[in-house]
């Protein structure tokens, strides 16, 4: 199955246009538009690499998608090795050069959140500011609420995770599997704090969708997590 996706993707432009969001047929499903995941996204980011890892013009594409796959196992000094290849690879002013700076952050914070976010708030925060892309901003907003609730400040963490939101829906559509996890991180959130109904509401919302399935792992988490509010 994974061969016959990367010959489709090999033949089609890798990157192409789908509605209000950019498909990367390597990483993404060209009919549900939803990313790979598990086993099908490694092998996918296996093929990727085999097949561009000696053509300059698409190396740093295939080094990019690599790293995702890599990232989803929890091999974050490998794809941190990629990431760092495929940004040697790129200009100083390339406006892709913040994108992967944002990406490190959030591998950094997995063993220091503190350097994470003075990285994310000292560093990155002015620029993105000035950033009109709609995929930087949700990659930012996102890792600043990841970083602020590791931090245990949910009350702040909570409106870049409403942020994140908004912005996941603009850019990639209501029912991504970006967006819906970007509103069970809201909901956790708001449910720490303490509008718990809220929090609630959002999580039914999204296990209503049910765009990925009744036995997909995202499906799955938000029920438990329905599960665990919700029980006495």
């Amino acid at each position: 199955f994974a061969h016959c996706l990367a010959e489709m993707a090999a033949r089609n432009a890798a990157m192409t246009s789908e509605g209000r969001r950019l498909l990367n047929r390597w990483t993404d499903c060209a009919t549900c538009q939803q990313s790979f995941t598990g086993a099908l996204d490694v092998e996918m980011s296996r093929r990727c690499w085999r097949r561009f890892r000696d053509a300059p013009r698409d190396k740093r594409k295939a080094l990019g998608s690599v790293a995702i796959g890599l990232r989803d196992r929890d091999e974050n000094d490998a794809a941190d090795r990629l990431e760092e290849e495929a940004h040697r690879s790129l200009r100083r002013d390339d406006p892709r050069v913040l994108f992967l700076e944002i990406r490190r952050a959030a591998s950094i914070m997995k063993t220091n959140v503190t350097a994470a976010l003075e990285i994310l708030t000292t560093r990155l925060r002015p620029r993105i500011a000035q950033c009109t892309n709609g995929a930087f901003r949700e990659e930012y907003a996102r890792n600043m609420a990841r970083i602020l609730d590791k931090l245990g400040r949910s009350q702040d963490g909570h409106k870049f995770a409403a942020e994140n939101v908004e912005l996941a829906v603009a850019h990639y559509g209501p029912e991504s599997s970006m967006t819906l996890t970007s509103k069970r991180m809201h909901a956790a959130l708001l449910i720490l704090v303490g509008r718990v109904d809220e929090g609630i509401a959002i999580l039914e919302q999204v296990h209503a969708t049910r765009v990925l399935g009744a036995d997909h792992c995202d499906t799955r988490d938000t029920k438990h997590m329905l599960d665990g509010v919700s029980a006495p």
